[in-house]
């Protein structure tokens, strides 16, 4: 069957109604995958950075103990919140299902949110000694499964049958992991800085500005993708794709890159630029996040945006385009 792939499904549909149920998640969920990524790439990448220079980067391991905790525990009440009930988020813990994504990610989260916990007793109650190699030992589990929480939310929301999310899961997997170490970066230099230590803060910012540079690129690819399935044009007039692709160029790329590359030439002015740069990575990540998701609602009740997802062609999942 040959068709134009920039154009959108043009046959018949059942009176204009949606061919998949919306999901009801809302700034709820979005702020979730926001904490999740901050937090978890903020203890891998603490993890890292202190192997290779403790003295050095103690106090940033410090601060990414305490953004693990807070995020993981702000994450789970936020969840339970969209569950509505707390038994909800308790019953998921009755099975464990590999390949679900949502059964996969609640282990995670919580063996994350413990383990980050636990670190941060080393930091509580840093004069018992025989707490310490447990302590490490933790850190070193907050590092793994953090890196779990930062980025299992894009398979969680590419196994939907919400054809926004579903044209392009590989995308949008990088998307999210860059758009979380960016977020990491970001938070910790800005600790950093804020601390007066601003010769740890400029790996940390030059890590933010090379993920938001990926970031940039994966979300030109997600949204080419779309183009290609048919997705894209079916939401051309759609306001929530339009927040996205602004979101995604502009308010968490080009706005950062840009503040980030002059405040490595402003001299005096470089300390003030490189705070803003990481601030706007912050608002725009989770701008990418909150338009990610509601343009996904705003797909699912278009009809052809679905039916031109599911045309033979596109079907796989694999990202071509």
């Amino acid at each position: 069957m040959n068709y134009d792939p920039l154009r959108p499904y043009d046959g018949e549909t059942y009176h204009g109604m949606p061919a998949v149920k919306a999901s009801h998640w809302d700034w709820t969920v979005s702020s979730y995958i926001f904490l999740a990524g901050l937090g978890g790439g903020a203890q891998a990448l603490a993890t890292i950075a202190h192997a290779s220079d403790p003295a050095r980067f103690g106090p940033m391991r410090r601060n990414a103990r305490f953004l693990g905790t807070l995020g993981s525990s702000l994450g789970a009440l936020l969840l339970i919140k969209d569950l509505k009930t707390p038994r909800r988020f308790h019953h998921m813990f009755r099975i464990f299902r590999p390949t679900s994504p949502m059964s996969f990610g609640t282990y995670i989260l919580s063996k994350f949110g413990a383990l980050s916990a636990f670190a941060s007793l080393g930091e509580l109650l840093p004069r018992i000694r025989p707490l310490r190699p447990l302590t490490e030992a933790a850190q070193m589990g907050a590092a793994v499964t953090g890196t779990g929480a930062a980025t299992y939310t894009a398979s969680l929301l590419s196994a939907t049958s919400n054809p926004h999310w579903a044209a392009t899961p590989r995308a949008l997997g990088v998307k999210f992991a860059a758009s979380s170490m960016a977020l990491a970066a970001a938070a910790l230099a800005m600790g950093e800085r804020i601390a007066g230590r601003d010769r740890n803060a400029r790996p940390l910012e030059a890590v933010a500005m090379l993920s938001t540079l990926v970031q940039f690129i994966a979300g030109l690819r997600a949204k080419k993708g779309r183009d290609d399935k048919g997705v894209g044009p079916a939401m051309k007039d759609s306001a929530q794709e339009k927040m996205l692709t602004t979101a995604d160029t502009v308010l968490a790329g080009a706005v950062p890159l840009g503040l980030y590359m002059l405040s490595r030439g402003a001299g005096g002015h470089a300390r003030g630029l490189a705070l803003a740069a990481s601030a706007t990575v912050l608002v725009g990540g989770f701008l990418v996040r909150h338009a990610t998701l509601y343009a996904g609602h705003e797909a699912a009740r278009r009809p052809r945006a679905h039916l031109s997802l599911a045309r033979p062609e596109n079907l796989g999942g694999d990202d071509r385009g």
